[in-house]
Order: C-alpha cells, then structure tokens, then sequence
C-alpha cells in the first residue's frame, strides 16, 4: 500500500494537465483587435434584442456600438481653414481634455466622440462663424486588453475596438482544447469606466464570486456555449481574463480494452470513462476500484464500486475526481500488480504530453 501511494503521489506531479491558478495569468503576447460591426438601433415598433450580460454594457460602448471615452485616450481636432486650432490631445486622467484658446476643459470621460465634437465647436463660435470642426479618436488608450488563456489552441492578448463576445474571443484563439475541463472563468480585473445602462445578469453563470485576489468572477460552461445558448456568450469587458480552465487527469487499469490516462470532464462518471477505454473485458464488475487521493490531506482512499449494480440501474453512478485510478479486476485472481499498470499509463501519458509541447532552445 506504501508503494501505491507514493505512486499516486507521482501521478498526481505529472505534467500532463497541472492547471495553472486562476490568480496566475499568462505571458504576455502581441495584442489582436477584434474588430466587430457596430449593431444598428432597433426600429421603434419593433422591441430591440436585449442581449444577456454580466457586466454593464456601457462599461466602453452605447446600445448602438459607439466607444465610449475614457482617460489617455488621444483624440484628433481639425478645424477647416484654421490649422491654428489643429493637433492631438490626450484625455487626463479627470476625464477631461484641455482645447486651445477654450476657457474651460471639456469633459469627455463616458461620451462618445460626436458629442464632444458639437460641443468644441460651439466654444470655437466665439472665434470663429460656424466653424466646421473634425474630431476623431486616433488612440484608443483608456481600456486594458482581454486575455484568453488556458485550454485554448493559441492564448492571446485582445484589444477590442468594437464589442465583443466570448465565443468570439475562443474562435480567435483557435478554439478549446480536448484538454478544457468543460467551464470558463471570466475574471473582472478593472471596475467599468462607464456605468450608465446595466443590463439584465445572464442566467447561464454556474457559479460568481471573488478569487484570493479579490477579483470577481463568473463561470459558464463550454457545452452551453457550443449548444448555441445566447446567455452563455456574454459581452467581454476591457481587462477581463478569460480562463479556459484545464482538466486534470484520471487513470484506468486493469482488465479494460485501453488502459490509459483520461482527461477528466465536468461530470465525468465512471461508466463514462470505462466506455471511453473501450469497455471492460473478463472483469469483476462487482468490486471495481478506486483509488482516490484526498487532495487536501494527501491521503489516499480505497473505494470498492459495483459496476454491475451501477448498469442495472440498483445504485447510482459514480462521479469521478481527478487523479482517481481505476482499477477493474480480472475474474478470479489476478497476478499482474497493479503498480506495473499504473507505471506504464504514467510512462505512456507523459511520453504523449512531452511530444505535444514544442521545443523552444534557449541561449
């Protein structure tokens, strides 16, 4: 038993799929822009689509898709025919922005970029006979890009200069992996810049709350989202980490067809993963099983489970941990060890995680 549990023990270090903390975030990549359309406004007697969302929907766009300003964003003025009023100003961190020959600073912060322009041109009236003013956002400064990261094909940086959505950012990322454990974390890093419109909470979150950081959160699932549910695909806000999270592995041994290494599903059960290996083969189904590691105490337990009764539908099936082994006895005696078994699914499971990472050289 000393053996099986420092065997446990290594299984439980290897590589294969030790997911990283929510609080860890990954390195730094180029950023991507997600250019998105700006949606047209509903017609008024037609009632308007409203979009399910976590966060307030204003936090950097209106309704109808118009950035929203905010602090060190840099804006372009051109006054027709009087280049003396030309340049490049930059919002302080007020949110407000400072004109020349304008007495008072303009307040900008949480208004879009035509309102702010009626208002330059009607101080520049005291100067001017109806000046034509050109006022544009050359930089958009104010917000922090999103991150994808975690089981995603290629994790990324995203500055967003439109709106968009979560199974927007995961198809620019290359999708999920078949490493994801079936949830994404959605982290809110920075407070909304703009609260002017909440929005209705989207009902899809399994769970919200604040990691040890102190950083709120929501969770959806990855089927919901590839089910086409809209309110598993919110708005993603400025500064949000977006954790694809990753499973962590479960082995089978025995009398299986396949024995091997399984990442484990969100409710993964153990007829699952026994048919996920093919299958059992001239197996005592009644006293299969499984070795369990009490994370928090690093203590292992023994499990004996009835397969049978589980197909016959007399008790329910067993919901899986990570790391668990299973182990399904041969009918009779069985004098393979199951220290030789478990051995070989750990050689096999990190020969394949080492052939899947690329090789990088460092000097």
């Amino acid at each position: 038993m000393k053996v099986l549990k420092a065997i446990v023990l290594l299984a439980a270090a290897l590589p294969l799929i030790a997911p990283p903390s929510s609080a860890q975030q990954p390195q730094s990549k180029p950023a991507v822009v997600a250019k998105t359309q700006p949606q047209p406004p509903a017609k008024p007697d037609v009632p308007a689509a409203v979009p399910t969302l976590n966060v307030p929907e204003r936090s950097q766009y209106t309704d109808r898709g118009i950035y929203l300003l905010g602090p060190n964003d840099v804006l372009e003025l051109r006054v027709f025919g009087e280049p003396q009023f030309d340049g490049e100003f930059t919002v302080e961190e007020e949110g407000i922005v400072l004109f020349p020959f304008i007495d008072e600073p303009v307040v900008v912060q949480c208004r879009d970029v035509n309102g702010v322009r009626k208002e330059v041109a009607k101080a520049l009236g005291k100067f001017l006979k109806t000046p034509r003013v050109y006022l544009r956002v050359k930089e958009q400064k104010s917000r922090k890009p999103a991150t994808v990261y975690g089981a995603v094909k290629t994790p990324q940086n995203y500055e967003m200069r439109g709106r968009a959505r979560l199974l927007q950012l995961l198809s620019n990322s290359g999708g999920v992996t078949e490493q994801h454990s079936g949830t994404i974390q959605v982290f809110h890093t920075e407070p909304p810049l703009c609260d002017e419109a909440p929005m209705p909470a989207a009902v899809a979150k399994t769970e919200t709350g604040e990691d040890v950081l102190g950083r709120p959160y929501d969770i959806y699932r990855v089927s919901d989202l590839r089910s086409g549910k809209p309110e598993a695909n919110p708005y993603i806000r400025h500064g949000d980490l977006v954790y694809v999270a990753e499973a962590a592995p479960i082995y089978i041994v025995g009398n299986v067809v396949n024995p091997t290494a399984l990442y484990l599903k969100e409710g993964m059960t153990l007829t699952r993963a026994l048919a996920t290996v093919g299958g059992v083969r001239e197996a005592n189904e009644q006293k299969v099983k499984i070795y369990r590691l009490e994370l928090s105490t690093m203590k292992q337990i023994e499990k004996i489970v009835d397969l049978k009764a589980i197909k016959a539908n007399k008790r329910p099936d067993e919901i899986l941990q990570a790391y668990d082994i299973i182990e399904v006895p041969k009918k009779g005696f069985d004098a393979k060890s199951v220290m030789d078994l478990v051995l070989g699914v750990a050689r096999t499971a990190g020969t394949q995680a080492g052939g899947a990472l690329g090789t990088r050289i460092i000097y």
